[in-house]
């Protein structure tokens, strides 16, 4: 089962009308999704720049092969060295949460995570150590299906220092009132998030206080989708082509005539022309136990146009609005793309209209669906 983790977070300046201080960012790959946030030092501009300067050389470290606890060094260390020079300076947590649930939270500076789940919540135990100039927090949890971690800047644990609170907040009143909020039933993180930010919030002076923000990871079970679209290189290899992709788990998609009598072949199952009242998407197909079956790249190129539209107005009476709605919905998205070449892609119609050729789609449609948040493994097919 292919465990999904949904990003919930809500942010907000410390004043009205200025950048926050405070940003997060989000990288899935094949293996976990990784969640930064951090805090820039002050408020306004400048501490806005240096919190999305350290996002995003964090996950471009991931992003190049390094490990979770490499690229949180390699921050620390760039830190140390800022820490009282001028040059912009975050503190800041990153949480890697495995496909498995293993997660791993790494804290330089920043309030400790939260565990929640439909009954409690927890404020994780943690290693505390020092390295050169900061005190690091390690903590670790196996996170099941709809359980999630909180992370928060201490916009929110300091809330209300010096008035309401002695001390602030602080991270077991964030508990305790998280747990206020639980029924027992599935937590709704888009609404969690909302309300600890609201009410931490609420404990600062208009205008005054600090940058606030939190976010949450939280699991469950996660959609997937197997897109096929082109025939293999060589005739030889359609039978392996076909079973990669019947074997897979999740919802089946075929994409392209040539690429459907492929994969009926392979399932010994009957190719059907579906019958089509638009006259402006192309016609689909049938297979018996197959959710779509549909036309290649004129298909593709149309649903890569109803990306960024509402769900609610999506054509769903068309092959195309479905497919759409389909690839809007899923978490995951397993491409195999077939590498035969196919001489009518090249035709000049096709180029007069805008229309891009199979290789060139499915790149396009892959990147529109990571930048929507999703996870896509796109395969080219070589045998």
């Amino acid at each position: 089962m292919y465990i999904h983790t949904d990003v919930f977070a809500f942010q907000s300046p410390k004043k009205l009308n200025q950048p926050c201080g405070d940003a997060y960012g989000v990288l899935r790959d094949l293996n976990a999704t990784t969640i930064v946030l951090a805090d820039g030092l002050g408020s306004g501009v400048k501490a806005h720049i240096a919190a999305n300067m350290c996002v995003a050389r964090i996950k471009g470290l991931i992003s190049e092969g390094a490990s979770i606890r490499e690229a949180f060094k390699s921050l620390t260390d760039t830190m140390d060295k800022a820490w009282g020079s001028g040059d912009p300076f975050s503190v800041f947590t990153v949480a890697r949460i495995l496909n498995t649930g293993q997660a791993t939270i790494l804290s330089y500076e920043m309030p400790p995570p939260i565990l929640i789940n439909p009954v409690y919540a927890q404020i994780l135990q943690d290693r505390v150590y020092t390295q050169k100039k900061a005190i690091i927090h390690e903590s670790s949890c196996v996170l099941s299906k709809d359980e999630g971690i909180l992370l928060m800047s201490d916009g929110i644990t300091q809330a209300g220092i010096g008035g309401k609170f002695l001390y602030g907040w602080e991270s077991e009143g964030v508990q305790r009132y998280i747990e206020s909020k639980l029924t027992g039933d599935r937590v709704n993180g888009e609404d969690l998030v909302a309300d600890v930010h609201a009410k931490g919030r609420s404990y600062w002076p208009a205008d005054k206080g600090d940058d606030c923000s939190v976010v949450m990871g939280m699991n469950r079970r996660g959609v997937i989708v197997n897109l096929v679209c082109g025939p293999p290189k060589s005739p030889e290899q359609d039978y392996e082509f076909a079973m990669s992709f019947l074997r897979s788990e999740g919802i089946h998609i075929v994409c392209g005539g040539t690429t459907a009598k492929i994969i009926a072949k392979a399932v010994h199952k009957k190719l059907e022309v579906k019958e089509s009242t638009n006259p402006v998407t192309p016609p689909a197909y049938k297979i018996e136990g197959f959710e779509m079956v549909t036309e290649g790249v004129v298909t593709l190129n149309q649903v890569y146009h109803l990306m960024d539209d509402a769900l609610t107005d999506l054509p769903m009476e068309t092959v195309v609005g479905e497919l759409a709605w389909y690839l809007r919905m899923a978490d995951r998205i397993n491409i195999w793309e077939g590498t035969a070449s196919n001489l009518g892609h090249g035709q000049i119609e096709f180029k007069l209209q805008g229309i891009f050729n199979r290789s060139q789609i499915l790149k396009e449609l892959a990147q529109k669906l990571r930048d929507q948040g999703k996870l896509v493994v796109h395969t080219e097919w070589t045998g």
